[in-house]
């Protein structure tokens, strides 16, 4: 009985292990400048999202969006040449003082798609 106990035990730690191992190899969200729930005293020039994996620039992308709706005057979204990981927006104007959320879309390298969202606020 205990060597049947002892089977299941070990058969459970490696499914946990192996859908751990699935799980994290899709691209999340890693770190973002602004960071999520910051609170900037000056606007930002870009967004920057880092994720887990290089990401496909093509079906990847960011939104930014605030109290009035989605914000004019930001770029498309393009990959980082020097970080295959990193999603980034440029913003040709500053933005008002008020919240806003980056709304995320990644796909990366395995072509799963993952999305998200943070939100950050300036203030003057």
């Amino acid at each position: 009985m205990k060597f049947k106990g002892a089977v299941f035990a070990l058969g459970a730690v490696v499914c946990s292990a192996l859908a751990a191992g699935e799980a994290s190899a899709h691209a999340h969200l890693k770190s973002a400048i602004p960071a999520p729930d910051a609170i900037l005293s000056a606007p930002p020039q870009e967004v920057r999202i880092e994720f887990g994996e290089a990401v496909e620039p093509r079906m990847s992308g960011i939104e930014l969006v605030g109290a009035n709706g989605p914000v004019a005057g930001v770029s498309k979204a393009y990959v980082d040449p020097a970080a295959p990981e990193t999603l980034v927006v440029k913003l040709s104007q500053p933005l008002p003082a008020g919240a806003y959320e980056a709304r995320w879309r990644c796909v990366g390298k395995d072509s799963h798609v993952m999305r998200g969202s943070y939100h950050f606020e300036v203030r003057p």
